[in-house]
């Protein structure tokens, strides 16, 4: 920023716009349209300052890693980047992943599986449809209609279970939620599970205050200080990092918040469709470009357990 400007502290992305777009990038909305961020003390959680040191959680190995995927408006791609992520980890431990986006609950839809209708996971008669296990083993469940769906098999200890057809009651090494940010609610209480969040984006000005957004949420409704990033679609890599190089600033400046750049997925025209006909794209067409770029992001998480659920050391 501007030292002219004085010595007050940015509240809005109006205030570092300078970071992100030229007034030629893409004329939909404007840095100033989204809100002012709310003071972190709204939060009843401390607000650390980037520069603090900030360690992974001490929860250590032998715990179920929540993984929630989540993302602003526009789109961004978080239902097939939360499929392909669970079908990509599967073959490192038992994986669970819940649909808990309330208005598309798609999640089954994309895979083919029974979902009676697109926006709707649940059967004739009112009730959830049964989860299903895909043929990689990834236990699929809905959490869209029932904010306490799946809270039983959460329980309370440092390793969550689920009742598996087939299997029966199992432990779980892997569970990933695919939710909206503005389910608030939820991602509240998943904040209790110590989890690590990926936020997914497409591109471009809208792309990023829809990004911003859904890390503001994260900041204000669970306290998280740190998450991942994955940007859906993006012309290449160079432009996928320099897309997350203007989020992570601003999310710096902005929520004293860290953003880690997890990697670019290409744009592939069909992919839906190529899923519901086949599966999860990492296992039906495991060397195309998209299904790598999932398994990298994977190959991160792995690597980096913890580090995008990072708590105030």
């Amino acid at each position: 920023m501007d030292e002219s400007s004085g010595s007050r502290s940015p509240k809005t992305l109006a205030d570092v716009s300078h970071l992100f777009f030229s007034g030629t990038e893409e004329a939909e909305g404007s840095p100033g349209d989204i809100e002012p961020v709310e003071e972190h003390g709204d939060t009843g959680r401390d607000a650390p300052d980037v520069g603090d040191d900030l360690e992974p959680s001490d929860e250590g190995r032998d715990r179920t890693r929540v993984l929630v995927v989540t993302g602003g408006g526009d789109s961004p791609g978080k239902s097939t980047l939360a499929i392909n992520l669970a079908h990509a980890l599967a073959p490192f431990g038992r994986v669970a992943l819940f649909d808990a986006d309330p208005s598309i609950p798609n999640a089954r839809y994309f895979l083919g599986l029974p979902s009676w209708h697109y926006l709707s996971p649940l059967t004739g008669d009112g009730r959830a449809a049964p989860a299903v296990v895909t043929d990689a083993g990834v236990l699929v469940a809905d959490w869209s209609h029932d904010a306490n769906g799946p809270v039983e098999s959460f329980g309370n200890g440092r390793v969550i279970y689920a009742d598996i057809p087939d299997v029966g009651r199992a432990p779980l090494d892997f569970v990933l939620v695919d939710v909206p940010a503005s389910n608030t609610e939820l991602i509240s209480w998943l904040a209790t599970r110590g989890p690590e969040y990926l936020v997914a984006a497409r591109p471009g000005r809208r792309g990023f205050e829809c990004a911003f957004s859904a890390l503001r949420t994260l900041r204000r409704d669970s306290g998280a200080v740190a998450a991942g990033l994955v940007v859906n679609g993006a012309p290449g890599d160079e432009s996928a990092r320099d897309f997350h190089a203007k989020t992570a600033a601003a999310a710096r400046r902005l929520l004293s918040m860290e953003v880690r750049f997890l990697g670019a997925v290409p744009f592939e025209p069909g992919l839906g469709a190529q899923q519901r006909e086949r599966g999860a794209v990492v296992s039906s067409c495991p060397d195309g470009e998209a299904a790598l770029a999932i398994r990298r992001v994977a190959s991160q998480l792995l690597e980096n357990d913890g580090r995008y659920g990072w708590t105030r050391g």
